[in-house]
């Protein structure tokens, strides 16, 4: 976690300190749903959840741009467990940090098209998996290990591609992203992360 957080901390200065008269910086919230895919992901029903970060533009030329900034992400995935027909939900937030190519395409209207592309970090900080059986519901931290029902936690780290399109306004951004996980959630056999967000952005 630390690390991670450091690499954020750097990377801000980095771009601050290269670009201090292009840097534009946006408050970003999100809508979204999320769900499981590849092995294991059989069975998994989506949730909806949010997204709310803070996001950095940093011009390279008149058409490209390298975007990152940092938000607080949730995600997971809901499924029918066991032979007496528990419910689990699975609640997975993370830090997540994404590296972003943006290429700008100007229309006749007062917004510009923006398509992006790249990888995207992140670090798992918090989360709860809740099991509901016979009207009874128990409840433990996603990531943590619980040792006395023998459930060992989902992994921490977590990296993908992301892609996206948006309508950038002179003051606002109104966007749909698509995040694909490339990290396995647990060990052997399973599921990658799949995500989709409709997101509005202010710029400040």
């Amino acid at each position: 976690m630390k690390k991670f957080l450091l690499i954020a901390v750097c990377m801000f200065s980095t771009l601050v300190a290269a670009a201090q008269t292009k840097v534009t910086w946006s408050l970003e919230l999100g809508l979204g749903m999320s769900t499981w895919m590849g092995k294991d992901a059989d069975g998994s029903n989506p949730l909806f959840n949010p997204k709310v970060g803070v996001g950095i533009d940093v011009p390279l030329t008149g058409l490209v741009s390298f975007q990152t900034g940092l938000s607080w992400v949730s995600k997971g995935a809901s499924y029918d467990a066991g032979t007496a027909g528990e419910k689990v939900k699975v609640d997975q937030n993370y830090f997540e940090m994404p590296l972003l190519a943006a290429f700008h395409v100007g229309t006749a209207c007062k917004f510009d098209m923006v398509f992006t592309a790249g990888p995207y970090l992140a670090y798992g900080v918090n989360g709860k998996t809740s099991t509901e059986a016979e009207g009874i519901t128990v409840s433990c931290d996603t990531f943590d290990d619980v040792e006395a029902i023998g459930k060992d936690g989902l992994h921490r780290f977590d990296a993908g591609l992301q892609g996206g399109v948006a309508l950038d306004f002179p003051e606002w951004t109104v966007g749909l992203d698509g995040e694909f996980g490339l990290c396995k959630i647990a060990d052997g056999a399973s599921p990658r992360n799949l995500a989709f967000f409709f997101t509005v952005g202010y710029k400040f």
